[in-house]
C-alpha cells in the first residue's frame, strides 16, 4: 500500500505568500485612507448625476417651497467654484433655489428660515455641496463656463430647459471639466433638453 503524503510543496507555500504580499499591498492603501478608490470617470459620473438631480428637483419643483402664484418660474441651479459660505473652498459645487424669489440663491436659511437647496441624498444634509478638499475628493479640479455673467451657474427652469446665470437659454452645448493628475473628462450639457451626457 502506497502511502499518501500530505501538506503542501515548497513551491505552493512559497505562491501563497507571493499572492497574499501582493493583495495586501494593492489593499493598504484603500483601507488606510492612501490612495482614493475615485477615478476621473467615476467623478465625471457624480457630476452627470447631480447635475440631472439639479435638473430634477426643477422639474418637481415643490409648492411648500414656493407657491406658483408667487414664483411660476421657480428655478434651481448648480452652481460651479461659487463662493459660498455654506460650501466654503476653491474647487465645489452647490445645487441651490431662490425659494423666496428676492433675487439671493442658497440663503442659508432665507427670511422664512428655509435653507434656499437641495437636499444631499447622499448625506441628508439640508445644504447641498460638495467640496474637493476633503476625503476622496482631494486634487479634483472641476471648471465650467455656461456663459452669462457668472460663468459657472447653470440654471434649470420647471420644463427642464438649461439657462445660463443671466436667465438666456443655452444657444449651444456647454460643458463641465473634471481633472485630476493629468486625467480629464467632460460632462456635456445639451440646449434645449438640457441632455447631460459624460463624454
Amino acid at each position: 500500500m502506497a502511502s499518501v503524503d500530505k501538506g503542501f510543496t515548497l513551491i505552493e507555500l512559497v505562491l501563497v505568500i507571493a499572492l497574499a504580499a501582493i493583495l495586501a499591498a494593492v489593499a493598504y492603501p484603500m483601507i488606510f485612507g492612501g490612495t482614493s478608490a475615485v477615478t476621473v470617470p467615476v467623478f465625471a459620473k457624480k457630476v452627470q448625476e447631480d447635475v440631472r438631480y439639479a435638473q430634477s428637483l426643477a422639474l418637481l419643483r415643490s409648492n411648500l417651497d414656493t407657491p406658483n402664484a408667487t414664483n411660476p418660474s421657480f428655478r434651481y441651479r448648480i452652481r460651479i467654484n461659487i463662493a459660498d459660505a455654506s460650501c466654503p473652498g476653491s474647487a465645489q459645487y452647490t445645487i441651490v433655489n431662490d425659494s423666496d424669489n428676492n433675487g439671493t440663491w442658497g440663503e442659508n436659511p432665507n427670511g422664512g428660515s428655509l435653507v434656499e437647496s437641495a437636499r444631499n441624498p447622499a448625506t441628508g444634509e439640508d445644504f447641498f455641496c460638495v467640496r474637493m478638499d476633503t476625503g476622496d475628493l482631494v486634487g479634483f479640479q472641476i471648471s465650467a463656463d455656461f456663459g452669462g455673467s457668472v460663468p459657472g451657474i447653470l440654471e434649470f427652469d420647471t420644463m427642464g430647459t438649461p439657462y445660463d446665470s443671466d436667465g438666456v437659454k443655452l444657444a449651444a452645448s456647454k460643458t463641465i471639466t473634471i481633472t485630476k493628475d493629468g486625467v480629464s473628462s467632460t460632462v456635456t450639457i445639451t440646449p434645449n433638453t438640457g441632455m447631460v451626457v459624460v463624454q
